[in-house]
């Protein structure tokens, strides 16, 4: 099957489930219900469920007992993305071609939205039909790369670097692999857990999950500066406006995209312990990471 084909189907099919997994609407707070689910279904790529969903099939797992997981993550993702938006934060009016949480719905609503969304994916991790054992695996992998120690990290030293002009590339690189990389990392190995994968592979498919997040920041730094906003359905150029040093500042955009496609090529080498037939489909997710327009 061609990526794009697999990636459309695969988003539409998340898309369509992921009201499934939220509570009925309260008789009151109707405002809080209704923030959550503008902020979980007005778009976005599903990258991490859709990476998680093909983690656990490469390792041969079906992918009903992933569901649960990848709802989760797209859950968790989109909580980060809520608070990223903030005035506190980076205070943007545009998300997925759509008004912010904050800004349609007010900050306070929107920072009780991201909680919320927070605490209900890993509600829904605990009343899945898991295996008490994987529950545990995967709700720790997930909750240290979403935490203190990885994408909440990450979001705390990426406002400190903000308006310096001192920022090293080692500062650089550790913010973006706690803030962006973390989570993703997380949702492959997740999927690779849920699937029954070894430690040997959930080895691999941790350097591969590591090294996609890292490219997959590095091309948002360039789409930033050379992407369009109709595509990429936010602002463009509000790195440059808040001062923020990014890849592309070390490396021009020319540079940023080398280094880029440096580190997916080294992913796609973890994935050399999986057979061609059950890793081409990450190969090719890794791939369209370098490649794409939004």
């Amino acid at each position: 099957m061609e990526l794009e084909v697999y990636l459309k189907e695969r988003k539409a099919y998340i898309d369509g489930i992921l009201k499934d997994f939220l509570p009925d609407e309260p008789r009151f707070g109707k405002k809080l219900y209704e923030a959550v689910k503008y902020s979980l279904t007005v778009g976005g790529k599903r990258l991490r469920p859709i990476l998680c969903l093909a983690a656990c099939e490469v390792v041969g797992g079906g992918i009903e007992k992933a569901i649960p997981v990848a709802v989760a993550l797209e859950m968790i993702h989109t909580y980060s993305l809520i608070h990223d938006d903030l005035p506190a934060m980076d205070n943007d009016t545009l998300r997925r071609g759509h008004p912010t949480t904050w800004k349609k719905f007010g900050e306070a609503t929107a920072i009780l939205a991201g909680d919320a969304l927070l605490n209900r994916a890993f509600e829904v991790i605990a009343d899945s039909s898991l295996e008490s054992e994987l529950k545990v695996k995967v709700i720790s992998e997930i909750g240290r790369a979403s935490g203190m120690l990885g994408m909440v990290l990450g979001q705390q030293c990426d406002i400190e670097a903000e308006g310096r002009n001192d920022v090293s590339l080692e500062e650089l690189e550790f913010i973006h692999r706690h803030k962006t990389g973390a989570l993703i990392t997380a949702s492959v190995v997740s999927g690779g857990i849920v699937g029954g994968g070894s430690e040997k592979e959930l080895k691999a498919l941790r350097g591969y999950g590591q090294l996609i997040g890292y490219a997959f920041q590095i091309i948002d730094d360039v789409l930033d500066v050379a992407g369009e906003q109709e595509k990429i359905g936010k602002n463009v150029g509000s790195d440059v406006e808040k001062g923020k040093v990014t890849f592309v500042t070390f490396y021009g955009v020319k540079g940023a995209r080398k280094k880029a496609e440096e580190s997916v090529n080294k992913a796609i080498e973890m994935l050399e312990i999986f057979p061609v037939s059950k890793r081409e489909l990450l190969e090719k997710i890794a791939r369209f990471i370098v490649e794409r327009e939004y």
